[in-house]
């Protein structure tokens, strides 16, 4: 006869530990639906909870590159409000340079017009000491905590520095937030922004340059030439290492030509006068405002001074023509900028979608599933219970 060895204890402790299980099972599926989160621990799935954290690291990236995508456009748009009440400036100043041209005017009037452009001097550093609303200046480059320009006794000394501060608004895409002070007010062409003319200061005729520019580019080497005056009625041409490049004879309005440059004079220029045509070299705003005014309180009591005025007035009326030149292509510089941040905030929105449907399909639960997990689990529950309680009341005594 076999005799069956059995032991309550055994199967006491079979079915605790599948009721342990069981419940561990339904304690999961709790935390799923309660968090909405089906990744609790890496050890349950390493690979997505790996990709997981990739993903919640860029989406955290897309919200800094969305903060600074804001602080940029409120930079940008302060910076392009600024350089739009500069050209407003630069227009009056050249409105008061065409009216201080006039013969008519009296020393008088020429004093007020010099008062007024030294209004305009002043508010232009006022503009480019601006800041953002947040305590940044506009135009101090990267050193934006400190006042940029200071007017030293009618010359403008600059604090900032040429540096531009960059920010990543996409993946993979910077943009500055603007332009250095030094480039918009002080690194500025004069002339026609190729060449600039100007009179010698020591001329002591009555001839005044009219116009000068580069009419044949492949004929003009970028060197400087100088039109020297031989006698009342005769003038020649030099390059910049004094070689003679044309001679001719003087009449008034009547064009000189010469290395690819052609210039126009009128008056009566003397014999030992000169004009000059140059490259354009950079001057900074505020220098050509302030020797527009000086040269308006200068005094001009013979002919010959009023021409060294008109000569004055005529370079600084082509230097601001250029000067506002200047400001439009930094609006437009600036208007490009803000149409990338429009580009990178359609990227930054395509991205960001993408990954959060990347994340739902990997950590969000699937309500219905996860409610019949939890279902199956609690039957199977109520069961390993029922069966411990009929283990709990077997005996040996059953079985014989």
């Amino acid at each position: 006869m076999t005799v069956l060895r059995m032991s309550t204890a055994g199967l006491y402790n079979q079915g605790l530990q599948g009721l342990l299980q069981q419940q561990q099972r339904l304690a999961r599926v709790q935390q799923e639906l309660v968090g909405q989160n089906k990744l609790l621990r890496g050890a349950d799935n390493p690979s997505g909870m790996a990709r997981a954290q990739q993903m919640d690291h860029l989406l955290a990236s897309l919200q800094q590159q969305d903060r600074n995508a804001t602080l940029v456009e409120h930079r940008l748009r302060s910076q392009e409000n600024a350089l739009a009440d500069v050209g407003t400036q630069l227009d009056r100043a050249r409105q008061l340079a065409v009216q201080a041209n006039s013969p008519a005017l009296s020393d008088s009037d020429r004093a007020s017009i010099a008062a007024e452009l030294r209004a305009v001097r002043d508010e232009l550093l006022a503009i480019a000491n601006r800041d953002d609303g947040n305590g940044r200046r506009l135009f101090a480059g990267t050193r934006d905590g400190v006042i940029p320009f200071a007017d030293n006794g009618g010359v403008v000394s600059y604090a900032g520095d040429d540096g531009r501060n960059s920010l990543e608004i996409s993946p993979d895409h910077w943009v500055v937030d603007g332009e250095p002070g030094s480039e918009v007010f002080l690194r500025v062409r004069t002339g026609d922004g190729i060449v600039r003319g100007s009179a010698a200061a020591g001329n002591t005729g009555t001839g005044v340059l009219q116009s000068s520019g580069v009419v044949d580019h492949a004929a003009w080497t970028g060197q400087s030439l100088r039109v020297e005056f031989t006698a009342a009625d005769a003038w020649r041409v030099l390059d910049g290492d004094g070689n003679e490049l044309a001679t001719g004879s003087y009449t008034e309005g009547a064009t000189i030509t010469a290395g690819g440059m052609q210039l126009k004079i009128s008056g009566a220029p003397a014999a030992g006068d000169s004009f000059r045509v140059e490259p354009a070299p950079v001057r900074d705003v505020f220098a050509t405002l302030q020797g527009l005014a000086d040269a308006l309180e200068a005094p001009a009591a013979d002919p010959a001074a009023r021409a060294w005025r008109a000569n004055q007035v005529g370079a600084a009326l082509g230097d601001l023509a250029t000067a506002q030149d200047h400001m439009l292509s930094l609006r437009a510089a600036t208007g490009s900028r803000l149409s990338a941040l429009d580009n990178a905030a359609d990227a930054r929105s395509a991205t960001d979608l993408t990954l959060q449907e990347s994340l739902s399909e990997l950590r969000d639960v699937d309500v219905a599933e996860a409610s019949t997990r939890l279902a199956l689990h609690l039957a199977a529950i109520e069961a390993a219970q029922k069966t411990m309680l009929r283990v709990q009341g077997l005996s040996l005594f059953d079985r014989m």
